[in-house]
């Protein structure tokens, strides 16, 4: 196992090898396209999902009318991942930026079962500003945010050798507002990974996951406390997802497994 500290054979200083490739990566922003072409492929070669969680997709329950959600889809790596598992599934998924949307689009193109909408989803429908962060011209859409200082505050010493303040650059991009409720889609997997908007994207889905009862991934589940009260209102337990197996209670990593009570969703 490779660990994210090792020590250089020349120099005898240790170095965080992931800073160090943030930090090269930064000076070969053109590279990037290349690279998640290749980890995309590399992932369908070895059936690999991009986070392990998603492998708990080849249990789901999913009538044939049933779509799969991807909310906040950035560069599609969870597309790729349902896709894996469930690879008749229709997949509609949603991403607020428009670059990234325009990317998702062409890529997807021709492909009927893939469905990309470029707006964000929250409480109510509307727009807003997205603060997206690129240093010395590499673009970090993961970093995003509707916050302006948290889109800005990770980059830093911390995180890039030799980081300069002055090349730091925070783009404000304008970007659709709507709520799931208004797609009058019919799910069976909804993922959300928003950067701390799961609430109110919650919130604008309550009707559709009252209606459709679909199994719900959230990323960060614990960091905003209005989410559990919310999602225990509506009739759902917490669990988490350890390999192939379904656990109860929260986990180790980032995903928390969402299931209705009153509709088993996995065939375990």
């Amino acid at each position: 196992m490779l660990h994210s500290r090792m020590t250089s054979a020349f120099t005898g200083v240790e170095m965080d090898y992931r800073k160090a490739l943030r930090t090269a990566q930064s000076y070969a922003p053109a590279l990037k396209p290349a690279k998640d072409a290749f980890y995309r492929h590399a992932r369908r070669i070895l059936r690999r999902p991009h986070e392990p969680d998603f492998g708990i997709l080849s249990a789901l329950r999913r009538d044939a009318a049933e779509v799969l959600v991807d909310v906040g889809a950035n560069h599609g790596q969870s597309i790729e991942s349902m896709r894996l598992f469930q690879p008749k599934a229709p997949i509609v998924a949603f991403e607020a930026n428009p670059r990234l949307a325009d990317i998702l689009a062409r890529r997807y193109a021709g492909q009927a079962n893939v469905r990309i909408e470029g707006c964000g989803l929250g409480d109510s429908e509307g727009a807003f500003t997205l603060f997206v962060p690129s240093y010395r011209g590499f673009v970090y859409d993961g970093l995003a945010s509707v916050d302006r200082d948290n889109a800005a505050g990770w980059l830093g010493p911390a995180t890039i050798y030799g980081f300069d303040e002055r090349q730091l650059v925070l783009q404000s991009v304008a970007c659709k507002l709507a709520t799931l409720d208004a797609f009058q889609l019919s799910p069976a997997f909804i993922k959300v990974d928003v950067q701390g908007l799961e609430f109110a994207v919650l919130g604008g889905a309550r009707a559709t996951i009252e209606r459709c009862r679909p199994a719900l991934l959230i990323e960060d589940f614990g960091s905003d406390p209005r989410i559990a009260p919310l999602v225990k209102s509506l009739g759902y337990d917490v669990f988490h997802v350890e390999g192939r197996t379904i656990v109860k209670g929260t986990g180790p990593r980032e995903n928390t497994l969402l299931l209705p009570s009153d509709r088993p969703r996995f065939a375990m």
